[in-house]
């Protein structure tokens, strides 16, 4: 007997007509002395090779093959050198930045302070101001060189976390960034990692390994291929079609393995939740509202049962593994009871409906989550609904506005630096979600203090205030599987950044 559902079995036949076509199309058959990496993730970016439009998973797994960072922020917040050797504070708002001497880009320019000045004197620009890593640079207030490879950079403000902060941060060609502008160098980036762009399709890119750059490459070729469904990305593993999936479902997993394949699990950058836009009427906007919200989800049902019980409960703005993270501050029980009764303290004992968008896919079993804290809504009498939008209409809008519900699903992330006060900045030049602007003095002192003991007490009483006051529904911390073929080895990636040039990889069949 089939007891498969009609939504299943069309979306089966849509993965196997997907993985149809890519075996005829999209594997092209190299010879055995030939290494080709093939990726598949959700979406490829929608900034295409403009490097400072983002800062989405998508967009840095991307990039990662193509560009190099400044500084490596390692697991533990630790920051490693990278395309900047070395670093001294001066004085709490000037910083001398030593660079590699051995790195040039893919179209042979060298890299050298005038890449480094090129790229944050833009980004600090007024035409800058449209990228979203000029907000992660707003402590910037002037770059020079002081050597041909020495730079001072100075702040408008004492900023502890500038040399973390930094690893956000990936440097382009100067000279052709300036001869071609921002749109046409989208179109054909040019960094200085093991790979570089030969190609970028609507759903492709192809890129071959770059011999003459600072590190060596692992392999000789890559492509990374767009596939908007979790499962037709583990297939694809199965169909022989693809190396490397980001971003499967627990399930997947499961999959994979017993066909011989294995997994990774990554812990994330941010406590993901549905933040609620701001707003000064409704629900939403009572405080007892939120809370009643966040008692009434059952994050550790649906942790263990779709999660693998791979990551914890969310408990503040912020995940477990950030610099400030407070392990004083109580999570949020599952208490139904105590929901219902902050809703008739709040005038919304009938309940009241709210709307949700969700682009889902880019994280582990996101719709399934939804659908589970729908239920657990449903039962204080809150209608849930979900409305689905891409991972580039999710960017446009956190990027420029338009929301068309109460709140959207978001992680409060805090790559690259690991810092908890991250996401508490974005209030300081725009309100997407429910910020406070009586903590705004308060989120400046934090950002401005120099002592590492001070600054984390600040941080964490903005934490508090933020998880007594909630602006968003608390969900869990981030938690990355990705597939991988048994062709591969040696994957270990960083708070999102895809260690590409250490894989080895066997080579591919005819």
């Amino acid at each position: 007997m089939n007891n498969r559902t009609p939504t299943t079995r069309i979306r089966n036949a849509v993965i196997r007509a997907t993985y149809a076509v890519l075996l005829l199309t999209g594997a092209p058959t190299y010879s055995t002395a030939e290494t080709t990496l093939r990726v598949a993730i959700q979406t490829l970016p929608a900034a295409l090779g403009n490097v400072h439009r983002s800062t989405s998973s998508s967009e840095l797994y991307t990039w990662a093959a193509m560009f190099d960072p400044l500084t490596f922020v390692g697991s533990n917040g630790e920051v490693q050198p990278w395309l900047l050797e070395s670093w001294d504070a001066i004085n709490p708002t000037t910083w001398h930045f030593k660079l590699r001497q051995d790195v040039m880009f893919h179209n042979g320019e060298p890299f050298n302070a005038d890449a480094v000045i090129n790229t944050l004197t833009y980004l600090t620009s007024e035409a800058g101001k449209r990228e979203a890593l000029s907000r992660l640079l707003n402590s910037v207030s002037g770059v020079r060189a002081l050597e041909p490879y020495t730079v001072e950079i100075t702040t408008h403000y004492p900023n502890l976390m500038l040399p973390a902060e930094l690893g956000i941060i990936r440097v382009v060609a100067p000279k052709y960034w300036q001869e071609v502008g921002p749109e046409a160098f989208a179109l054909n980036p040019i960094g200085t990692a093991s790979y570089q762009v030969d190609g970028w399709g609507p759903a492709k890119i192809e890129l071959s390994a770059f011999n003459e750059g600072w590190i060596a490459p692992g392999f000789d070729r890559m492509e990374i291929i767009q596939l908007s469904d979790p499962t037709a990305r583990a297939q694809g593993i199965l169909a022989g079609a693809i190396d490397l999936a980001f971003v499967v479902g627990p399930d997947d997993v499961q999959t994979l393995e017993a066909a011989g394949h294995t997994h990774h699990v990554s812990q994330g950058v941010g406590a993901m939740g549905i933040a609620w836009i701001q707003t000064d009427e409704g629900p939403i906007a009572d405080p007892r509202v939120r809370r009643a919200l966040n008692y009434a989800i059952n994050r550790e049902a649906y942790i263990a049962a779709l999660l693998n019980n791979g990551t914890k409960p969310a408990t503040q703005a912020t995940p477990s593994n950030a610099i400030g993270w407070d392990p004083d501050l109580p999570g949020w029980p599952y208490d139904p009871e105590k929901a219902r009764a902050l809703l008739a303290e709040a005038g919304y004992g009938d309940g009241f409906n709210i709307v949700i968008e969700l682009a889902a896919g880019g994280a582990a079993a996101d719709a399934a989550i939804h659908q589970i804290m729908g239920q657990d809504l449903a039962k204080i009498g809150v209608g849930f609904e979900v409305r689905s939008m891409t991972i580039p209409d999710m960017i446009t809008k956190f990027n420029f506005g338009g929301w068309e519900g109460d709140g959207f699903n978001m992680d409060f992330n805090i790559k690259p630096s690991l810092d908890a006060l991250r996401p508490f900045v974005s209030c300081l030049t725009r309100k997407l979600w429910h910020c406070r602007d009586s903590l705004a003095e308060k989120t400046r002192e934090a950002q401005a203090a120099w002592d590492p003991t001070e600054r984390l007490s600040l941080v964490r009483d903005l934490l508090k205030a933020y998880h007594d006051d909630p602006p968003m529904l608390y969900m869990h911390d981030t938690i990355m599987f990705d597939g991988l073929s048994n062709r591969v080895a040696g994957y270990k990636p960083v708070n999102l950044i895809v260690n590409y040039h250490d894989l080895q990889l066997a080579p591919a069949a005819r």
